[in-house]
Order: C-alpha cells, then sequence, then structure tokens
C-alpha cells in the first residue's frame, strides 16, 4: 500500500510545477526569445554630385546623419547597364575621387549600409566625361 502522504506531496509538486511553467509549447517561461531580424534599409543618401576634374570625378555627398545602425556607403559605376562596385568595402567618407574615370557617358551611385547589411536604394548621378581641351599652338 502507498503512503497517502507521500502521494499527496507528489500530486502537489506536479501541480506546483505545471502552474509555473505551463503545460504546453506556448508557454512563455520556456519559449526561446525571438531575435528581432533587422530588415529596413537606411536611409538614400542626399546631396550627391559629381565634379570633374583634371583626369579624375570626384563625388560628394551629405552624410547620414538619421541612421544609428549606420555602417557606411558604397560607390557604383554603372556604364551600358553593368554596375561595378568601386569599394571593396563600405566608407565613412562622404567625398571620394575616381582616379580612374571611362571616356564614356556613365552613372555614378552612392548607397547607404547598416550594420546588418541592409543596403538603402541608390543615389545617382549621370556623368558624361568632357574631352580634354588639346593645348593651344603658336606660330
Amino acid at each position: 500500500m502507498t503512503n497517502p502522504i507521500k502521494t499527496l506531496t507528489l500530486i502537489t509538486l506536479i501541480a506546483a510545477t505545471v502552474a509555473l511553467t505551463g503545460c504546453s509549447e506556448e508557454s512563455t517561461l520556456l519559449a526561446p526569445q525571438q531575435a528581432v531580424v533587422d530588415t529596413a534599409p537606411p536611409a538614400v543618401p542626399t546631396g550627391l554630385a559629381a565634379a570633374p576634374a583634371r583626369q579624375n570625378v570626384q563625388l560628394m555627398w551629405d552624410a547620414n546623419v538619421l541612421d544609428e545602425d549606420f555602417a557606411g556607403f558604397m560607390i557604383y559605376r554603372v556604364v551600358w547597364g553593368n554596375s561595378y562596385p568601386m569599394l571593396t568595402l563600405p566608407t565613412q567618407s562622404t567625398i571620394w575621387v575616381d582616379t580612374h574615370p571611362v571616356d564614356v557617358a556613365c552613372t555614378y551611385a552612392v548607397a547607404a549600409l547598416d550594420r546588418a547589411g541592409n543596403e538603402s536604394a541608390w543615389a545617382a548621378i549621370n556623368y558624361v566625361a568632357e574631352p580634354d581641351m588639346p593645348d593651344l599652338q603658336r606660330d
């Protein structure tokens, strides 16, 4: 014969355990916390301008002051519909110089990146290389 006190104690312990931890998979005490995944891209860069200089092109744009998780900017050159990244890593700078510009019409684009790897839409500017003016010849 079983001891009634032991049986009552066991039932009380089981009831307390179920009350504290729950008895289903939906229990909030046992469920792991879900990490929030950042899928929102940062703000599109603003103020993009291109300034030709002798044998290079200087791009300038505004700093990103809107995104707390801002990681940097990526720069692209688009020629004949193909985009080429000009950097291997994002830059914090708001100025970049293309020291090897192409001699055809192209588009320069700047995108912002956040720490989660989300990339903004591009801010883009069309650029047409100006031919070098020949030196004046004097007789």
